[in-house]
């Protein structure tokens, strides 16, 4: 059982729900429901999903633990960002080249996709297609990105590789050897914008309930029986789980929540900086990631407020020293805020995958997840809602952007996030050696 006050700390301290604008009301399911599609989890998958169900005239129901964006959908970084880790897709099983190659362009255009449907539904979450940058730790990793620019420009994506100069420039920071921009990506405040895409789905017809976490899910006739901790019920022909790197909580599905691993990510945000300072930095709109594999992420908020992101403590501690990670970040990269106050203190969860692609789960007999963002959910997400409400109404996941799959546990789980640990002093090795060591 995971620890509720740490999941309370990490959404109630956050900035953004600081900042956010007042919550809409809805109602914790008391009696019993009816539904075509009942959909549990209420981030940017499963209340976009909803959203383009509903408009579709299709009857949905969406069950959520706590309050939309709960989870990491109201926690991230804010951060738009197309596509997934991988340059290209690779070929494997159940991917043949022609299933690679078209969630290679589902995933080139979702930030665009986030950014027209938050115009067309007018959510007021301070979206702004400023860009994106991705951070080289040193000549290997300019070679890299180097060779992503390339293969994305075989596609038609107009990317741009930014010299150390023209980084510091548009960055503010002087210690990356060089950049990829991305002008499709940019920022916004994630729990407005989850928040905003749940009036729009009750508006489009969704029923969407809270404090309501699914407690047991049984078969029903021909369908499924969804009941929660408040004593009401949900009776759907079809499920669909969106719950993410928090699968573990308060979820009966035990094949879902080993399907990817959960991890902590941490942030902490200054107060309103002075315009003297916000010169030298990057700007509104910009959302920057660094190539490093215990990367850092960060990014100036529409009140002028610096947000620094990066790994903390494995198991979700809000003590201060689990912040000390993006603290070293702030200072290695712009040390004239180091003394800045930090007024905000947050953590979510991501949940991994073993390849960094997403699942999408059939667990048989209407029974369906959707899950493993790996880090890039704002758009992804929010694009993978119209394919679901595809998939929920009976087209072919052949004939669906994104693969479809039976439950693939991962071996060895429950030792996964305990070595994490471990694994990231490996990894800093290597980040460190990287910079350090000229390409070849």
């Amino acid at each position: 059982m995971p620890n509720l006050d740490i999941d309370n700390q990490g959404f109630a301290q956050s900035l953004w729900s600081a900042t956010a604008t007042a919550p809409a009301e809805f109602p914790t399911l008391e009696g019993v429901e009816k539904a075509d599609v009942a959909i549990v989890g209420g981030g940017f998958t499963g209340l976009s999903t909803a959203l383009h169900l509903a408009e579709r005239g299709v009857s949905v129901t969406v069950l959520e633990a706590r309050e939309p964006g709960f989870g990491a959908s109201g926690r991230n970084g804010g951060q738009i960002i197309a596509g997934f880790k991988h340059n290209e897709v690779p070929v494997g099983p159940g991917l043949d080249p022609d299933r690679a190659a078209r969630m290679d362009r589902f995933g080139d255009g979702t930030a665009q996709f986030t950014f027209d449907l938050i115009s067309r539904l007018g959510i007021d979450c301070d979206a702004k297609q400023g860009g994106w940058a991705q951070g080289a730790h040193g000549d290997v990793a300019m070679r890299a990105i180097e060779r992503k620019a390339e293969i994305l420009g075989r596609r038609g994506v107009d990317l741009e590789i930014l010299s150390a100069a023209e980084t510091e420039r548009r960055l503010g920071t002087n210690w990356y050897p060089g950049s990829l921009w991305d002008p499709r990506g940019g920022t916004l405040q994630p729990l407005n914008y989850a928040r905003g895409l749940a009036e729009g789905a009750r508006k489009a017809g969704a029923t969407i309930f809270t404090e309501s976490p699914v407690t047991t899910v049984a078969r029903e006739g021909r369908g499924w029986k969804l009941t929660t901790a408040s004593g009401g019920s949900v009776i759907a022909e079809k499920a669909l789980f969106c719950t993410n790197g928090y699968s573990d909580l308060f979820n009966p599905i035990p094949s879902l929540s080993k399907s990817v691993i959960p991890f902590f990510s941490y942030q902490i945000a200054t107060a309103p900086l002075s315009d003297n300072i916000l010169k030298t930095l990057l700007a509104d709109g910009v959302g920057v990631s660094e190539f490093r594999r215990l990367l850092g992420y960060f990014r100036v908020d529409a009140q002028g407020r610096f947000i620094m992101g990066a790994r903390g403590a494995s198991d979700g501690s809000m003590e201060p020293p689990s912040f000390d990670f993006a603290r070293a970040r702030i200072k290695q990269l712009f040390p004239a805020l180091a003394e800045q106050r930090m007024d905000y203190f947050w953590n979510g969860k991501v949940a991994i995958t073993m390849d960094y692609l997403p699942r999408l789960i059939d667990q048989g007999e209407g029974l369906h997840a959707a899950v493993g963002w790996n880090g890039r959910g704002v758009a992804v997400t929010t694009a993978s809602g119209p394919v679901l409400a595809d998939w929920m109404m009976g087209t072919s996941p052949k004939e669906l952007p994104l693969p479809v799959t039976p439950p693939r546990p991962i071996r060895f789980h429950g030792l996964k996030r305990k070595v994490s640990s471990v694994v990231a002093l490996w990894y800093d090795h290597l980040d460190k050696k990287e910079r350090s060591k000229p390409a070849a």
